[in-house]
């Protein structure tokens, strides 16, 4: 278990989207996190997933860290945050060394993970996660668990989620001009996944798919390990900008109407009336709202399901979808989803109906920034901003190692 959890100290997580910047502070209390305070706002200064202007930003993060931290810093309180980057490199990278005769050691697993992690650096861009696939044996026999395995040659496969310098850069400082240092980036992809995904989900076959404002997030698990990432640059708001094109409406009454009457369902004529400050308001038929509606639906899931049943390893293995994010709050959006993809489909949500967070995807992220943070250390995250060297990636793999195979 991590020192900083040892200590009870006060953990910070930041969900910083297009459409809003939410906050949560917490503590662990017998391994369980306890929720100090927490706040969401308005995002400034990013559009469509384009972080335009720091300052704006930054202003929002100083008043969402204000409300979370009671307007207090504690010296060794520790922060996370998510990143996202539509232009993301996802990669799988294979490397080897030579073994010892006596079987496989610790030492060597770190040897050959080290050795991955070096060769996977690529120009402006920064490594944010790496994780360990699977482990080759003399390039003939695969396993997850390669201690004490005598071979002449160990290798190993990593998954490796790259975004973009500048991406992370603008994003850290941000954050930096209200002298918050933030000790890892989690992509947000992969924090809703494990924000919404069981165990068995993991370990079965299954994709996370997160529709939020600007972008949706593919993530897919089998076996327990992430076999496929993808973000492409469409999300809820292009819902909400195809209803205010469709029916001439402003922007905000699209949102709204979209909220409440929104369906990916066929209707039955029925009318609903849409409220203009401007007008008396505007009577349609629910047809006309789903019209508009449904096809960009269609669009972002044939787009993904395109992207991932050409990875055949992906194609073959998942069993079930997960959605979650703000957009998949749409009725009629499982029927929509399994009938495209002809797998199961449910909402990623907390059943606990005494939870804040219940029957609430868009905070997916949120609650998977929980859980990693907790588990920073064998997760991977391999950016440590205040001190900003690389060697900080070996001391957190020997903490991965200690863990894995104690």
């Amino acid at each position: 278990m991590l020192e900083f959890l040892k200590n009870k100290k006060r953990v910070i997580i930041f969900d910083v989207g297009a459409n809003k910047i939410a906050g949560i502070s917490y503590k662990l209390e017998n391994g369980n996190p306890i929720i100090i305070n927490m706040d969401y706002q308005k995002s400034k200064g990013v559009s469509r997933n384009n972080l335009l202007d720091t300052s704006q930003l930054s202003n929002v993060i100083k008043e969402v860290y204000k409300k979370i931290s009671g307007g207090q810093k504690e010296k060794k309180e520790i922060i996370f945050s998510n990143i996202t980057d539509y232009r993301i490199l996802t990669n799988k990278h294979f490397t080897e060394i030579t073994a010892g005769k006596l079987g496989v050691s610790k030492k060597e697993i770190r040897k050959v993970y080290r050795k991955c992690i070096s060769e996977s650096q690529k120009k402006n861009k920064k490594l944010i996660h790496s994780f360990p696939m699977k482990f080759s044996i003399d390039e003939k026999h695969f396993t997850s668990e390669p201690l004490g395995k005598k071979c002449k040659k160990l290798g190993i496969s990593c998954m490796n989620l790259m975004v973009d310098d500048r991406v992370h850069n603008k994003l850290n400082e941000s954050f930096i001009k209200n002298k918050i240092l933030v000790k890892s980036f989690f992509d947000s992809g992969v924090a809703s996944a494990y924000g919404c995904l069981t165990e068995s989900e993991k370990q079965g076959g299954s994709i996370c798919i997160d529709i939020g404002a600007s972008t949706t997030k593919t993530t897919a698990f089998l076996n327990g390990k992430i076999v496929y990432h993808r973000i492409i640059s469409i999300g809820g708001n292009d819902v909400t900008n195809d209803i205010s094109h469709g029916l001439q409406i402003p922007e905000e009454s699209s949102e709204l109407i979209k909220i409440i009457h929104g369906t990916i369902n066929p209707t039955f004529n029925e009318k609903i009336e849409i409220d203009l400050e401007s007008s008396k308001g505007k009577i349609i038929n629910k047809n006309l709202l789903y019209g508009i509606i449904k096809p960009r639906y269609d669009e972002i899931f044939e787009i993904i399901r395109d992207n991932i049943f050409d990875d055949i390893y992906a194609r073959v293995g998942i069993k079930s979808i997960v959605l979650t994010g703000g957009g998949s709050k749409i009725f009629g959006i499982e029927n929509l989803c399994g009938s495209i993809f002809n797998r199961k489909v449910r909402i990623g949500k907390i059943e606990n109906n005494k939870s804040f967070f219940h029957n609430k995807p868009e905070f997916s992220t949120l609650l998977g920034l929980i859980r990693l943070s907790k588990n920073s250390e064998s997760l991977n995250d391999l950016i440590d901003n205040n001190q900003n060297k690389f060697s900080t990636v070996f001391d957190k793999l020997d903490n991965w190692i200690e863990e894995s195979y104690a």
